[in-house]
């Protein structure tokens, strides 16, 4: 179900890999270190798990060299959890000695969970780190949702962003971030970022008792998680 070619994956995110990450990088001063992650889609239920569909990690980079890695798959299907189809993750760095850049793309379409809790026609995550003598910078630019419906509610109409670290809750199931951001480094010396463009966090309710007639509240507890659309730049020097 997965490969290693890229055969399907935003024009824009291509564009970036190809621009942003080849331009001129000098060759004196500290060393530098690039990262990346990305995948499609994960899925760790009570009823079952997938893990990571499809997975690409950035290999190791040294000296001044770029290295590129991709997954695809055609389709994914987890019974009741998760369906989804043209896979695709790439990730990309190129390292220098004073300024590097790393990039992580990843998509999804026809994206269906949890019986049609949640759908969108295409999900796109999309991440750039670079550090130059500045500083060091990250953003999530080109991440969007195609059509994006929650609980019934659509959220965007055609191609279009959604606010960062948006939570909506779920009744019954838990809660869904949307463009979920995680910033990492000191925007100094080193920058990250990953974003997980719909992030399902599954919750039921623990702990309740009663004794005697005395009752005790549960809390709610993460019972698993479904990701779509996750992507993980880094850099550092």
């Amino acid at each position: 179900m997965n490969g290693k070619s890229m055969h399907w994956v935003s024009g824009l995110a291509v564009l970036g890999i190809a621009v942003g990450l080849t331009a001129g990088f000098a060759v004196a001063g500290a060393a530098q270190s690039v990262s990346g992650k990305a995948y499609s889609t994960y899925v760790n239920t009570p009823l079952g798990s997938s893990g990571y569909s499809p997975l690409a990690v950035l290999p190791p980079v040294s000296g001044t060299d770029g290295a590129e890695a991709d997954a695809a798959g055609s389709a994914l299907n987890v019974a009741g959890a998760l369906s989804s189809d043209f896979l695709n993750s790439i990730t990309s760095g190129e390292l220098g000695t004073t300024e590097s850049g790393a990039q992580s793309t990843a998509s999804a379409a026809s994206v269906n969970i949890l019986n049609g809790l949640i759908t969108a026609d295409e999900v796109v995550a999309n991440v750039m780190s670079s550090v130059i003598q500045d500083g060091a910078f990250s953003n999530a630019d080109g991440s969007t949702f195609t059509n994006l419906v929650v609980a019934g509610v659509p959220i965007t109409s055609g191609d279009a962003a959604v606010a960062p670290n948006t939570s909506t809750t779920l009744p019954g199931v838990g809660y869904v971030v949307l463009n979920e951001q995680i910033p990492s480094g000191d925007g100094v010396t080193s920058s990250g970022l990953t974003v997980n463009m719909i992030h399902v966090y599954l919750q039921s309710l623990t702990g309740a008792t009663c004794v005697l007639g005395v009752c005790t509240p549960g809390a709610l507890t993460n019972t698993g998680e479904i990701i779509v659309g996750s992507a993980t730049s880094g850099v550092a020097r």
